[in-house]
């Protein structure tokens, strides 16, 4: 008997998220190799801020895009609506670029910064976020689980090998790895997006269409997620603001790149079940056991392993990362847990609901990102994370009973 849709994409998703996280290892061995603790550090400040203004840059249309996408009926209306989505998205990457450019004024004139330079260096290919924010959401409305499978794997993949030749015969710099790993990534995006055929013909009508949906929904989920997924990039840029040097950046978020897949496996799967969701009255009872039973399990195989992962990957300057991942596991699991009853949620469009647990989380994470790490450094961003997704976690299961009228165990 074989497998059914659904679980084919489920293997699909979950293993390219898989890859690419180990693809992502190797890319952090080749860039911590090829740079210091300090020089790796500013690279990954860098990207904090392109993925901070990323998230506070769309204002929601992307999500109504995913929703209307997965409720239309006919592939020119879905056209239609990327064709709206790709204008969206070609002005927020002009806008972007003004952002890199004045972040550069700033930290040279006012924060007395080195790597100032950086922020004009990544300019040219600051899109690279938002191009992969625009594919994981039509991508998970029209169901195209290969694209989404495409873009975790290819650009870090394309990136790792490229790299490799260019650093092996011509050295490495901070600014050949942020001009690299972005330049890569967005130019693999953009020929997805082309793939796509977003059809720019009917503009008017399909951005009224757009607007509208982004009024009841989009826009509810936009003002969470700025209170909550964007506001975890603070701790990223507050670590090296109120740092001698950029090191912890680099120890922190590399703890979290290692620690993610434990996200992942269930976010894979209320990705995958999104367009099923959004015509159910409630997730299956088998599927809730089994997605928490398979997290713990992970979670458990993760502690496990990685100390010695981290020992013989890593120089031994980086065993710190091993110590952080345990604890920011706790909040990956949670995140992931907390994300499948987003998805449900979203699914039936109640925005209100997203919003308002990405408010709690999210007031919990811009406290404990500026006080908690002003005073306690990198362990109070490591408490912060896992506060903030415990309380996301524990609201959005809240909301799911309120919507669905099922008491969880």
């Amino acid at each position: 008997m074989g497998l059914s849709k659904k679980k084919r994409q489920v293997i699909t998703l979950y293993g390219s998220s898989i890859l690419s996280v180990l693809i992502g290892v190797l890319v952090s061995i080749l860039n911590t190799n090829n740079l210091s603790p300090s020089e790796y550090g500013d690279v990954r400040y860098i990207n904090n801020f392109i993925s901070f203004f990323s998230g506070i840059l769309l204002f929601g249309y992307f999500v109504s895009g995913s929703r209307l996408l997965a409720l239309s009926r006919t592939k020119e209306e879905s056209r239609r609506l990327k064709g709206a989505l790709s204008s969206i998205l070609l002005v927020t990457i002009a806008i972007m670029m003004i952002f890199m450019a004045l972040c550069g004024i700033v930290h040279h004139y006012y924060l007395n910064r080195e790597y100032y330079y950086l922020f004009y260096t990544v300019i040219p290919v600051c899109g690279s976020f938002l191009c992969l924010n625009y594919i994981n959401t039509t991508s998970e409305g029209e169901n195209n689980i290969n694209h989404i499978a495409i873009a975790r794997v290819l650009p870090s993949l394309s990136y790792l090998i490229i790299a490799y030749l260019v650093y092996h015969f011509s050295g490495a710099s901070r600014e050949k790895m942020i001009l690299l790993n972005n330049g890569i990534s967005i130019s693999i995006l953009i020929f997805l997006i082309i793939l796509g055929h977003p059809d720019f013909k009917h503009l008017k009508e399909s951005w009224r269409t757009l607007k509208k949906e982004n009024k009841k929904y989009g826009i509810q989920v936009y003002y969470g997620s700025i209170a909550n997924v964007s506001v975890q990039y603070i701790a990223g840029i507050t670590l090296g603001l109120f740092g001698v040097n950029n090191a912890n950046v680099g120890y922190y978020t590399l703890a979290l790149t290692v620690s993610m897949p434990l996200t992942m496996l269930p976010q894979v799967i209320g990705t995958t079940y999104f367009r099923q969701f959004a015509t159910q009255s409630r997730i299956p009872s088998k599927l809730i056991k089994y997605i928490f039973g398979i997290t713990l399990l992970s979670y458990l195989l993760f502690i496990v392993a990685i100390h010695p992962i981290i020992r013989f990957l890593y120089k031994p300057e980086y065993i710190h990362v091993a110590h952080f991942s345990i604890f920011l596991g706790v909040a990956c699991v949670l995140n992931g847990l907390g994300d499948v009853f987003n998805r449900f949620i979203g699914a039936h469009g109640m925005g209100k609901y997203i919003r308002n647990a990405a408010f709690f989380s999210g007031s919990i994470s811009l406290l404990g990102y500026t006080l908690f790490v002003y005073l306690f450094d990198v362990n109070g961003a490591i408490a912060t994370r896992i506060l903030s997704t415990l309380v996301y976690c524990l609201t959005m299961v809240y909301y799911y009973n309120k919507l669905t009228n099922v008491r969880l165990s």
